[in-house]
């Protein structure tokens, strides 16, 4: 038997550099895999956030016009992605679109844009479409001609150019 045997032994504690390494690979290929995922997914969320603000914001100047008795309209700027109220007071508050969400639209006007008479009624029909810049994801919106039906769903058309309401399949 020898001293050694004697010596009261401590158990190490911690972690080895391998399993330290090891672990950290683990993690980094996890986050390789995941981020583009979340990355995406975050994108198509901006899609569709704006599409329900464009939406709310167009049944708001719709009930506006009712509720008062007048013409409302709502302006759509698709350079500075703007839903502006005409009379101001047809929305209680101006609506700004994420600059990286793209409005496209084949509503006349400048900018273009949709009204409501005191029955809620509109004289134009048109299609909206949002996009962004960073998925292919494409959203539509569709307002009817006369009592002013609206639907929303993805845009199967080109992600360039002009829009119809036939590329627009609801959900």
């Amino acid at each position: 038997m020898s001293h050694f045997d004697d010596i009261p032994r401590h158990k190490e504690s911690g972690s080895s550099l391998i399993e330290m390494l090891t672990v950290v690979v683990i993690i980094s290929i996890l986050m390789a895999t995941a981020t583009p995922n979340i990355l995406g997914f975050w994108r198509q969320n901006q899609v569709n956030a704006a599409l329900d603000k464009l939406h709310g914001a167009i049944k708001e100047a719709q009930r506006q016009a009712i509720r008062q008795g007048r013409l409302c309209r709502i302006n759509i700027d698709t350079t500075n992605n703007q839903l502006t109220g005409n009379p101001s007071n047809c929305l209680f508050s101006d609506r700004q679109i994420n600059e990286n969400i793209v409005i496209r639209t084949n509503l006349s006007g400048t900018p273009p844009n949709i009204s409501f008479s005191h029955k809620g009624s509109t004289t134009k029909s048109g299609t909206i479409v949002i996009s962004s810049t960073m998925t292919n994801r494409q959203k539509c919106f569709v307002i009817s001609l006369g009592i002013g039906i609206m639907r929303t769903g993805n845009y199967t058309g080109s992600s360039t150019g002009s829009v119809s309401r036939e590329g627009c399949q609801s959900n």
